[in-house]
């Protein structure tokens, strides 16, 4: 079960994006967990996008499970929707995400 990726927080970060070489329109997710503990394409991950609001947000499965508040990167969408999304940790390496729970990341 996801836990709550809804609350009042402010965005991490926007999204990153890339063009493809064939054109396409690619977003750019972190490959870490917020908490910077576990790699997301091993554990697992939720993407949930909310138009309404104009954010993405990306649970990690294992700090979801471990009833981490800070399971989840809350990043802010711009123009189209993507063809597809890739996980990259560089395009975020110099972001200070938004904690609840404030602790330096792993």
């Amino acid at each position: 079960m996801v836990r709550g990726m809804f609350d009042d927080r402010p965005p991490d970060t926007p999204v990153r994006y890339r063009t493809s070489n064939v054109g396409e329109r690619i977003a750019i997710l972190p490959a870490t967990c917020k908490v910077g503990t576990h790699s997301l394409a091993r554990v697992g991950y939720r993407a949930q996008a909310s138009e309404q609001e104009g954010v993405v947000r990306v649970s990690c499965n294992a700090c979801n499970e471990n009833i981490d508040v800070d399971h989840f990167w809350s990043l802010t969408l711009t123009g189209a929707a993507p063809a597809r999304v890739e996980l990259d940790d560089s395009p975020y390496a110099g972001v200070v995400p938004v904690m609840v729970e404030p602790r330096s990341r792993s």
